[in-house]
């Protein structure tokens, strides 16, 4: 397994581990079952909650694949970028970004294919976050708060759609929350992560927010870029 930087190994948070040893271990699992060894556009693997099954991004269209090997279904078709599939814990739908109607909005469909349904209406950006165990869609968001550098907030939308509304007071994006719904990982920082070996106070790190605490703890202090963090185990 390929590990960027270092496993985290906080005994508080066992089971949160680095983005990229995750991808990457999936991504050598969808490449040769589709025989495209190097294929730059396969994107976003998401295993299903079962493990028989592997989402992704291709040419900006959503497919499946069997985990074991077999021949990829497309789901979508569509002239918008679609991207960043998200399994919903039960597994029966799919979320994921698209900019259908000209910017990021969040969409739902089920597993299997359908027609999808949009759940966010703003005319910012909203990148996909994760799931919650009650199937509440995390995700980031640049609706109400400004500065200068840093404007990502973290909201939550429920799986039929609705009014959206802010989870954390704090800045941050990218959230994933932990299995048993306490804790919410994250990132906050200033600087953009396309800026490859950036180090320095403006630098991107992981946090976590207790929900039963109502605190935050910094989980990586390296001085370089920590981004997307996942759950596993």
């Amino acid at each position: 397994m390929l590990d960027y930087f270092d496993r985290v190994s906080s005994t508080e948070f066992p089971m949160l581990d680095r983005f990229l040893s995750v991808s990457f271990v999936l991504l050598f699992l969808t490449i040769p079952v589709l025989a495209q060894e190097t294929d730059p556009f396969m994107r976003h693997p998401a295993v299903h909650p079962d493990g028989e099954r592997i989402a992704f991004s291709y040419q900006g269209d959503l497919w499946t694949v069997p985990a074991d090997g077999g021949r990829a279904e497309r789901l979508t078709i569509h002239e918008a970028y679609d991207g960043q599939p998200r399994w919903r814990p039960d597994g029966s739908q799919i979320a994921f970004t698209s900019d259908r109607y000209g910017n990021d909005d969040l969409f739902v469909m089920e597993g299997g294919g359908s027609t999808p349904s949009r759940l966010t209406h703003h005319s910012t950006d909203d990148a996909i976050g994760g799931w919650t165990p009650d199937s509440t869609l995390l995700f980031t968001t640049r609706r109400t708060y400004a500065q200068a550098e840093w404007s990502d907030e973290i909201y939550q939308v429920g799986a039929e759609g609705g009014t959206p509304d802010r989870l954390l007071d704090a800045v941050g994006a990218a959230p994933r929350m932990s299995p048993d719904g306490r804790f919410v990982a994250f990132e906050r920082g200033y600087n953009g992560s396309d800026k490859k070996g950036y180090e320095g106070p403006a630098d991107r790190d992981v946090w976590v927010y207790d929900t039963k605490e109502d605190s935050y703890t910094q989980i990586a202090t390296y001085e370089g870029n920590d981004h997307n963090p996942v759950w596993t185990g």
